[in-house]
């Protein structure tokens, strides 16, 4: 699994493995396959550099998203405004809740570990701080899929050209992340988007 391999990320492991296969129909709203799968990229890059667990961090990112699957087209394209209404974007983190917790029941997966990483999703995106070292991997690795893969599906759904939204991303990364490694990645991600754009 994670056949797009890049930097240090080392793939997933059986365990994980299973954990995508049974979310992977609920990631096929939005660009969430394809999202989810960067964030997983991310997580394993800060894992490298920070002491966290990765029983707790790697599932949280396979599982952040899978509540998109159940919410409506229109509330999915009100949330995805610069500003989202908060109750709309809080609408897909109690599905997640709901579904990630069906997953992790369905494989046995550790109590208080499962625990942990239903916490985390629930306010991923609306709860400001962070609740741990592995929270905070979660929430800047969703957030740094917004500078890598996904900068693309956002120019499209917000209708920003390019350097528009590279420039609205870059005046967010001393706000957005909890990491100074994560900050930078943002800033490398930019100058990478940038470059792309200048070739298109």
């Amino acid at each position: 699994m994670l056949n797009r391999r890049r930097r240090n990320n080392p793939g997933l492991n059986r365990i994980e493995s299973r954990i995508f296969r049974l979310a992977k129909p609920y990631l096929q709203a939005r660009d969430n396959e394809v999202h989810t799968l960067n964030v997983v990229e991310f997580a394993f890059r800060l894992l490298d550099v920070h002491d966290a667990d990765r029983a707790v961090v790697i599932p949280a990112a396979i599982l952040h998203d899978v509540g998109w699957f159940t919410v409506s087209e229109d509330i999915i394209k009100r949330a995805c405004r610069p500003r989202p209404e908060m109750p709309l974007v809080r609408i897909h983190e109690e599905e997640s809740v709901r579904i990630a917790s069906e997953i992790l029941r369905k494989i046995n997966y550790e109590v208080p570990r499962a625990t942990e990483i239903l916490e985390i999703i629930d306010g991923h995106d609306t709860r400001m701080d962070a609740l741990s070292m592995n929270d905070r991997i979660l929430k800047d690795s969703d957030k740094l899929t917004r500078y890598a893969d996904n900068f693309w599906y956002w120019t499209r759904q917000l209708s920003l050209a390019p350097e528009d939204l590279a420039r609205s991303l870059e005046q967010s990364i001393d706000m957005w992340f909890f990491l100074p490694q994560s900050a930078e990645m943002a800033r490398t991600e930019i100058a990478r988007r940038r470059a792309e754009a200048a070739v298109v």
